[in-house]
C-alpha cells in the first residue's frame, strides 16, 4: 500500500504545483518612439478620418501567415485615451477587420468605402509575434519539471499605422514596437499581482498608438 500512495501523492503533489504556478512580466520601452515634444496645432482645420483597425498574430515556425484575431480586451478605452493627442477631428468611423470578412461580400464594400467617405484613413495595425519553437521548449521544461525550473517566454509587439487622403495617396507611415518577456515558476504566485503580462501590454498599445497619434499631430499630416 505504501508503494502505491507514494506514489500518488508525488504525482497529486506535482499537479498542484503546476496548477498553482505564477509568473511575472516586464517589458522593453517603445521601439521608434518620437522624441519631439508635443505641441497642439491651433490652426488645424476639422477633419474626417476613418480609423481601420487590423489585428493580428503569428507564432514564427508555426503560422505561415498572420492570423486576424479580435481585438484585446479594454482596446477600446486604449483607443479612446490615445486619441486624445489629435485636436481636429471633426468627426471619425471605425472598421475592425474581421477573419470571415472573406466570405463577407457588404462588409468588404464597406470597409473600401468608407475610405473615400472620409478626409483621411488611418489603416493601424497590432501584430504580436512570438517563437513557436522557443515557446514550445519553454512550456516543456515548465510543465515537465512542474515549474520547478523557471521558463521564459516573450513577444513582440508591432503597431503599424498609414495615413493616406481619399483619394488614395499615401501621407506618412510610423512603427513603433517593444518585446513582453514572461516568466514561469510556482514561487512566482506571490508576486503576481505586482507583475501582470496584462498590464504591460495594455502599456504597449496605450504609448505605442499615443507616441504615432502625437507625432501625427505635430507634423499636421491631417491638414487638407
Amino acid at each position: 500500500m505504501k508503494n502505491f500512495i507514494s506514489p500518488l501523492r508525488i504525482l497529486l503533489l506535482t499537479l498542484l504545483i503546476a496548477g498553482f504556478n505564477g509568473c511575472i512580466s516586464f517589458r522593453s520601452d517603445i521601439e521608434g518612439a518620437y522624441k519631439a515634444s508635443a505641441v497642439k496645432r491651433s490652426d488645424a482645420v476639422p477633419v474626417t478620418v476613418y480609423f481601420y483597425f487590423s489585428h493580428l498574430v503569428q507564432e514564427k515556425g508555426f503560422d505561415v501567415v498572420p492570423k486576424i484575431v479580435q481585438p484585446r480586451r479594454g482596446f477600446r478605452d486604449i483607443f479612446g485615451e490615445a486619441m486624445k493627442e489629435i485636436s481636429n477631428i471633426q468627426s471619425f468611423t471605425t472598421f475592425t477587420d474581421n477573419e470571415n470578412d472573406v466570405d463577407d461580400v457588404p462588409r468588404r464594400r464597406t470597409r473600401d468605402s468608407l475610405k473615400t467617405a472620409t478626409n483621411f484613413t488611418i489603416h493601424i495595425t497590432f501584430k504580436r509575434e512570438n517563437s513557436f519553437a522557443k515557446h514550445f521548449l519553454a512550456d516543456l521544461l515548465s510543465y515537465g519539471t512542474a515549474t520547478l525550473i523557471p521558463a521564459g517566454f516573450s513577444w513582440d509587439y508591432i503597431v503599424t499605422a498609414e495615413v493616406s487622403n481619399a483619394s488614395g495617396k499615401q501621407l506618412a507611415s510610423y512603427t513603433r514596437s517593444a518585446s513582453l518577456s514572461k516568466w514561469q515558476h510556482f514561487l512566482f504566485l506571490f508576486v503576481y499581482p505586482f507583475y501582470p503580462a496584462e498590464v504591460k501590454i495594455e502599456e504597449i498599445y496605450l504609448e505605442s498608438l499615443r507616441d504615432i497619434f502625437k507625432q501625427i499631430e505635430v507634423e499636421g499630416v491631417l491638414r487638407k
